[in-house]
């Protein structure tokens, strides 16, 4: 212990010359800020970003070239359930460093547990290959590291660093880990043998990043942002223990989140909602005499608006199924493995346009084309699971990207700008019949019959799109199928731009308050099954929810103005756009790029809103809207006047606010039937 005190000395010492760490301060938050920014939040400046992003950039090309490989190879040879028993082992193993580590922080509650855990392990567990410790004696693993038992010793962070091969670190974190290999007991084995065994073990431990890695070169503008953001945010859960499941129930509300809560509870009794009466055990849901739910979800148990939208996340729980097989290997047939990649032109100067497709063996199989939410990608998950329901059904399936997003307007013409849907639903027609006639084309298909599905900005779209079939006898479509399009555009950016605003309440503690929330996301992703079994209610407050969307929002607005600006001016400041992206909320982005001498906000909301089409909604039936009746993106008003124009095309939920009944049997059982008889 004493040789280890000497070494965590003149780490300290090294620290503090070598690297000058507490020379560095935090980035503060500017007044003007309209969006939370992770990187400055939880990180120091990032003094070496230009040499970070080259660094960054070779790391992505040499896991494309030999990483991923290699990883793919591996879990083709080793089952889904080894890799994980292999995984538990190595923790077993790297006990001394969990132990050492909760010593110098003097966390004797974390060396009791640890303990007890590879006493246990060890034992009954056959070496840590079964984690009988959390299955049996609910024993949860803590993640604990030299790193955490620096920071307890006042050793600054220091630079944030992007390394070869290690990828995102920090001055402190790399001697945390360089004392984590020291306290690791197989870094002593030097057998030939031994070495292909620590090999081994090391691309197992590293095979789970892979789906994280693609997720985020697919989905994100500026992947090495995002990589930086989600470092900040997990070291700070780390370091405050917020990762172990005992802290973060025993945390609780301070004053001012108190009175924000029973703030929340007075709005909530005022907010437009489900008002429930029951009579002889029969629930009648209504707002007016007009407004009626068709479709009531017992024992919803709402909670408020924007945390219930939260429970779209819980779409894909019926269609999980244990693995035998990792994601990454050959042999997983997975439906998700099925889904081709295809490109399609939109202007010839321009990047193609990704989509996805999957075509039934039937060569005259009907088409159903699906319309994400706003700012998804065509990679989206949503999107993927509605496929495989629509695929079950008979279907081929066209997954498309929102046209507000970052890659739309990469292949689209250059200048233009995303947003007005009279203007995009020109590109959306070119865009839809040029993949149709594409896919007919090389496979020899027929599409004698067409749906067009779509979610929150997609459903929007959609209805645009009928339309203009309407109006001009485009595409084709048989049946059109919009699941919670916003009526007023405008009126549902305002109410974006609240939720997004919404981090200003908490200028104190909003670093502690991010990050527990973060956490919380994390644990219940992790308990999501439990959850959805026991009890249907999120542990979320209305304004942890608030933070979680807006952190969504905000990305996907971010990555479409970096693209605009990155387009219009290719010798960009990277600082002055970021500034730019920050102050920025969706109200900025209709105002910086629509609104001129000539078009004023009542313009852009006259032709935004779905009012302007009513008379499609009034003389056809070619389609059904899905809505709740507690949808914070529809006023009450809007939601009335569009059930007067559609009537009965118009389905009615009692709760799920924005999409958050996209789980429920109920709402499941009646779209497959809209789907089945859109095939006859």
């Amino acid at each position: 212990m004493k040789k280890l005190k000497k070494l965590i000395g003149w780490v300290l010492i090294i620290n503090l010359f070598l690297f000058n760490t507490g020379a560095i301060q935090a980035v503060e938050l500017t007044n003007n800020q309209k969006n939370l920014n992770y990187s400055q939040l939880y990180l120091n400046q990032d003094k070496y970003e230009n040499f970070n992003r080259k660094i960054f950039n070779f790391n992505l090309k040499m896991n494309r070239l030999f990483a991923r490989k290699i990883h793919v190879l591996w879990a083709s040879i080793v089952p889904d359930f080894l890799i994980n028993s292999l995984n538990c082992a190595y923790y077993n193993i790297e006990y001394p460093k969990r132990l050492v580590s909760s010593l110098l922080q003097r966390d004797f509650d974390a060396v009791k547990h640890e303990t007890k855990r590879f006493i246990i392990n060890s034992t009954l567990g056959i070496g840590g290959l079964i984690d009988f410790a959390d299955k049996i004696f609910k024993l949860e693993m803590y993640n604990e590291d030299m790193e955490q038992a620096l920071a307890k010793c006042k050793v600054k962070c220091g630079n944030f660093l992007i390394l070869p091969f290690i990828s995102a670190t920090n001055t402190r974190d790399i001697f945390g880990r360089i004392l984590d290999f020291a306290l690791t007991p197989t870094t002593y084995i030097a057998t030939p043998v031994a070495a292909g065994i620590k090999l081994g073990l090391l691309i197992n431990r590293t095979a789970h990043i892979q789906p994280i890695i693609k997720m985020v070169e697919s989905n994100f503008l500026d992947p090495y942002t995002i990589a930086k953001e989600f470092f900040g945010v997990e070291k700070y859960i780390k370091l405050s223990n917020y990762d172990r499941k005992k802290v973060l129930n025993s945390i609780k509300p301070n004053d001012d989140e108190i009175d924000l809560v029973n703030k929340e509870k007075q709005e909530n009794k005022s907010v437009k909602g489900a008002l429930l009466d029951n009579q002889k055990n029969d629930i009648v849901v209504k707002l007016t005499d007009e407004l009626k739910a068709d479709i009531v979800l017992n024992n919803y148990n709402p909670q408020n608006p924007v945390t219930d939208s939260m429970r779209t996340a819980l779409f894909d729980y019926y269609s999980e199924k244990p693995k035998f097989w990792n994601e990454l290997s050959i042999w997983n047939r997975d439906f998700s493995k099925k889904i081709k990649t295809g490109y399609a032109v939109l202007s010839p100067q321009r990047d193609k346009y990704k989509y996805f497709y999957i075509l039934n063996k039937d060569k005259f199989a009907p088409l159903a084309v699906i319309f994400p939410s706003v700012g998804e990608g065509a990679g989206n998950s949503h999107g993927r699971i509605m496929a495989k329901m629509l695929y079950d059904e008979g279907y081929s399936v066209i997954i498309l990207g929102s046209h507000f997003q970052w890659e739309f307007l990469k292949s689209v013409d250059k200048g233009y700008k995303v947003g007005l849907i009279k203007n995009d639903i020109k590109y959306i027609n070119l865009l839809v019949n040029n993949i149709i006639s594409q896919l007919s084309e090389k496979y020899n298909r027929v599409f004698l019959k067409r749906i067009a599905i779509g979610t929150s900005l997609g459903a929007y779209s959609i209805l645009f799109l009928a339309n203009e079939q309407y109006e001009k006898g485009a595409n084709n479509f048989d049946k059109f199928i919009a699941i919670s399009p916003p009526y007023s555009l405008l009126y549902a950016i305002g109410q974006i731009d609240e939720i997004t605003s919404a981090w200003k309440n908490y200028p104190n503690d909003l670093k502690d308050k991010v990050a527990y929330t973060v956490a919380k996301i994390m644990r219940a992703y992790n308990d999501k099954k439990e959850l959805l079994d026991n009890f249907e209610k999120l542990p979320f407050t209305n304004y942890e929810a608030k933070l979680i969307s807006a952190f969504v929002f905000n990305q996907k607005l971010g990555d479409l103005i970096l693209e605009s600006e990155l387009i219009d001016n290719p010798n960009f400041d990277r600082k002055q756009i970021q500034d730019e992206i920050n102050s920025m909320n969706y109200h900025d982005y209709i105002e910086k790029y629509f609104i001129n001498k000539d078009v004023s906000f009542d313009e852009i909301s006259k032709i935004t809103s779905i009012k302007s089409i009513s008379d499609f909604l009034i003389n056809s039936d070619n389609y059904k809207i899905y809505h709740s009746l507690d949808d914070y993106l529809i006023s009450e008003n809007d939601l009335l006047e569009l059930k007067r124009t559609c009537d009965d095309k118009l389905v009615l939920l009692s709760n799920g606010a924005h999409l958050g009944f996209l789980y429920r049997e109920e709402f499941i059982n009646d779209l497959k039937k809209e789907i089945k008889l859109a095939k006859n």
